[in-house]
C-alpha cells in the first residue's frame, strides 16, 4: 500500500530528530508517510528527495509539494552514489522486491549513507497491485530477526522497534 501502519513512526521520528540530517532520501515514498510525519512533528530540516517507482503517485499524493525533489525510478536501478545522504529511509518497501534485490539495495545504501531507517512488515500480508501499481505487490517477507541479521552485517543498529505489524530499525555506518 502507498500508506503505512503507524507502528514505529514515533521511534523513526525520534531517530530523525537525533540524526538531524541535512539530506534525506525516502525510498518508495508512496503517499509521503515519513515526510508528512516529520512535517507534523515540526522538525523538518534539510533537503528531502523522494524515490518513487510509480509516477502516478506523484500527482495522486502531491509528492512534489512534500519533497524538495522527486525521482521517478525503481530504487534498485539507481547508481550507488545516488544514495550518498545523511539519512536514507526505506519504509515498507523491501517486501516489494525479491530478497536478493532488497539485499543489493541495502548494500548500495550502506556504502554511501551515514544512516538508514528501515521499516518492514513483520505480519505476513499478501498484497497484489494497488491503484494499478504493480510495485505494490508483496514479493518477500522479512521477520524482525532476519532484518536485524541483515543490518548487522555492517555498521551498527542504533535503534530498534518491533511491533505486531511493523519492525523499524535505525542503522548507522
Amino acid at each position: 500500500m502507498p500508506y503505512s501502519d503507524s507502528e514505529g513512526k514515533d521511534a523513526a521520528l525520534a531517530w530523525y530528530q537525533e540524526i538531524e540530517p541535512g539530506t534525506v532520501i525516502d525510498v518508495g515514498a508512496g503517499c509521503g508517510t515519513y515526510a508528512q510525519a516529520v512535517r507534523a512533528g515540526s522538525s523538518w530540516k534539510g533537503r528531502w528527495t523522494a524515490v518513487e517507482a510509480w509516477e502516478p503517485y506523484v500527482g495522486r499524493f502531491g509528492l512534489a509539494g512534500l519533497y524538495d525533489g522527486v525521482v521517478i525510478a525503481d530504487a534498485r536501478r539507481l547508481v550507488a552514489p545516488f544514495y550518498r545522504a545523511d539519512l536514507v529511509i526505506a519504509g515498507d518497501v523491501l517486501e516489494h522486491m525479491p530478497r536478493a534485490d532488497a539485499v543489493q539495495l541495502l548494500d548500495k545504501v550502506r556504502v554511501h549513507a551515514a544512516n538508514l531507517i528501515v521499516s518492514v512488515p513483520v505480519l505476513h500480508l499478501d498484497q497484489g497491485a494497488v491503484y494499478g501499481n504493480p510495485y505494490e505487490t508483496h514479493i518477500d517477507h522479512w521477520s524482525a530477526d532476519q532484518m536485524r541479521a541483515e543490518l548487522s552485517r555492517s555498521g551498527t543498529i542504533r535503534g530498534e522497534f518491533v511491533g505486531d505489524v511493523l519492525a523499524c530499525f535505525w542503522w548507522a555506518r
